[in-house]
């Protein structure tokens, strides 16, 4: 299993809101057909992250330069 590839699956990721209380962050698949989807390159990439309550955008990406970050 690729446990960084999937982190999403291995741990509850939350962030803080200005009144204290945390909420949950989850992954927002980007659009695309099934033709294009390829598993390493969405993952250089990143994976976006998105509050359940608030809608805030988090990006989780690997620690290496990437021309193809957006």
């Amino acid at each position: 299993m690729d446990l960084i590839g999937r982190a999403d699956l291995q741990l509850r990721m939350q962030h803080r809101h200005d009144d204290g209380a945390w909420a949950t962050l989850e992954p927002r698949p980007g659009h695309h057909s099934p033709a294009e989807h390829d598993p390493e390159r969405e993952w250089a990439d990143g994976v976006i992250y998105a509050c359940t309550t608030c809608d805030e955008l988090v990006r989780i990406a690997p620690d290496t330069p990437s021309t193809s970050l957006r």
